[in-house]
């Protein structure tokens, strides 16, 4: 009976210990689960966030994505426009290179010249000084009558004249008409 007795107080004194070291061991297991649970909550809010997170940045790519394809339709309208604004200018210049070349075609083929010289006095005056007049043509509007009238060479009586005495513009009905004072001798008279 006493090693019974011994045995009891062995697996009672075991026992008590063994409880301890278990109760010590399920509190800190305890802690640990704790712990272990408030990190599973912060991972849990913390997945949410990123959740959020990620659910607005694949909203703000599919704004993206919408903007940049109204990017590139406007960049191909605006391309287009833009070739058209091309041809049209590559076409109204050479129709002003045209234009152009037509006038300097019509002002070379418009070499203004004197008319038949009209005589203005019909007898012979006394200082021997006959007056002739003659019309220009072909003067275009944009023409220096003057000049071309001044630097216009006639032939009158068998003569050579560089220029007139005087040059007038009679306007669009009468035009442009020079002057011109020839001495003469009696013999022509």
């Amino acid at each position: 009976m006493v090693f019974f007795a011994i045995m009891l107080t062995v697996l009672f004194t075991a026992t008590s210990v063994l409880s301890v070291a278990v109760k010590r061991d399920i509190t800190e297991w305890q802690h640990v689960h704790n712990e272990m649970m408030r990190d599973i909550t912060h991972l849990r809010e913390q997945k949410g966030v990123l959740s959020d997170d990620l659910q607005h940045l694949r909203e703000a790519k599919s704004a993206v994505s919408e903007d940049l394809q109204h990017l590139r339709e406007t960049k191909s309208a605006v391309s287009d426009d833009l070739q058209r604004l091309r041809i049209q200018r590559e076409d109204e210049r050479q129709e002003w290179k045209r234009e152009r070349e037509a006038n300097e075609q019509r002002r070379r083929g418009h070499v203004p010249f004197w008319g038949n010289a009209r005589l203005l006095t019909a007898e012979c005056p006394e200082d021997h000084i006959r007056q002739y007049d003659a019309p220009m043509h072909n003067l275009l509007v944009e023409d220096d009558w003057y000049a071309a009238c001044m630097n216009t060479a006639i032939d009158i009586a068998g003569r050579g004249l560089a220029s007139p005495r005087t040059c007038m513009n009679y306007g669009l009905d009468d035009g442009v008409r020079g002057y011109w004072s020839i001495e003469v001798n009696s013999s022509e008279c």
